[in-house]
């Protein structure tokens, strides 16, 4: 007789639009995921497909790859435009070349000679006109040989010094902005030829492959579909008369077909708008009832898989 009446007021609770949620309530739903699909960010055609439908990678493992003729050239073309920029600035940052500047310095070795051979005969003929020997006319002569040998040197130590200079500034600065352009193509065409390789961006679960080796792939479009661990949801709905107790954060129990333990969970989420019941857990005592859906998260990892259907309990 007390089991008949405690299983009465247990009824009378559950649909009391007043009443607490109890301990034993049950709500039903599934498990859903939230995937995380890995597209390229440019088309090409898909060449290696690492993993296949239910494997489980790391973060960082390879997953697939794209044809990369046209990036390898793209970058060997930037890398060699890059040489080329790097080159032009080491000259005319360093002068003219040595060759031409040796020969400059013999002609200023030449240039000095001559200055010597003017002021030697200068300086004789300065003598011997003194001496009443040689006219004043051919002393001035030889006065101006000297000083024409002289202009001459000093014309080629400044030829010499002009090659020995860089280039001027404006000059410099156009090399320098073409090195660096230069090296902004290399470092766009590494990337480039990087995207065309993609990788896991977190640890999971492959729900899904979605082209095979040889296809066309455009950019943007999922190649793999990834269920990362920490991204599992149960979804489950609650009666109107019981929405106004459940709160954000309050510990849940979640069970299945098969569970050994219940799975530890806190309720994420609430509808803010009602609904009827989903034929997903329509049954005849359900079919008329307005629910509110409800999302927990697990407080750890769990190996249930989205589509399960799973039955929540309020924490005892």
């Amino acid at each position: 007789m007390e089991k008949i009446y405690a299983w009465i007021i247990a009824i009378f609770a559950a649909i009391w639009p007043g009443s607490h949620p109890q301990a034993d309530t049950v709500f039903f739903g599934y498990v859903e995921g939230e995937y995380v699909r890995v597209a390229p960010e440019a088309s090409g055609i898909l060449e290696t497909l690492e993993v296949a439908r239910g494997d489980t990678v790391a973060k960082g493992d390879l997953l697939f790859g794209l044809d990369q003729d046209k990036q390898k050239l793209a970058l060997e073309r930037a890398r060699a435009e890059l040489v080329s920029a790097r080159l032009t600035h080491e000259n005319i940052s360093t002068g003219q070349r040595p060759e031409e500047i040796a020969v400059i310095e013999r002609q200023l070795g030449s240039a000095e000679a001559d200055f010597k051979r003017a002021e030697a005969a200068y300086q004789r003929a300065k003598e011997l006109a003194r001496r009443k020997f040689v006219s004043d006319s051919e002393l001035e002569q030889r006065q101006t040989a000297r000083d024409v040998a002289s202009a001459a040197v000093e014309q080629q130590k400044a030829l010499l010094d002009v090659a020995r200079l860089p280039a001027r500034r404006p000059e410099l600065e156009r090399a320098e902005k073409a090195v660096q352009e230069a090296q902004l193509t290399v470092d766009r065409a590494s990337i480039d030829l990087e995207e065309r390789t993609v990788n896991a961006p977190a640890k999971g679960y492959v729900d899904q492959t979605y082209y095979l080796p040889g296809e066309f792939v455009p950019a943007g479009t999922p190649v793999v579909s990834l269920l990362p661990p920490g991204e599992i949801k149960f979804r489950f709905f609650v009666p109107e008369p019981l929405i106004a107790k459940m709160q954000i954060g309050m510990e849940l129990e979640i069970a299945c077909d098969g569970c050994r333990q219940p799975v530890a969970a806190q309720l994420s989420y609430l509808s803010s708008s009602v609904e009827f019941t989903p034929p997903v857990i329509y049954s005849l005592e359900e079919r008329s009832k307005l629910v509110f859906a409800a999302e927990a998260r697990p407080v750890a990892e769990t190996t249930l898989l989205p589509g399960q259907p799973i039955e929540v309990r309020l924490a005892q």
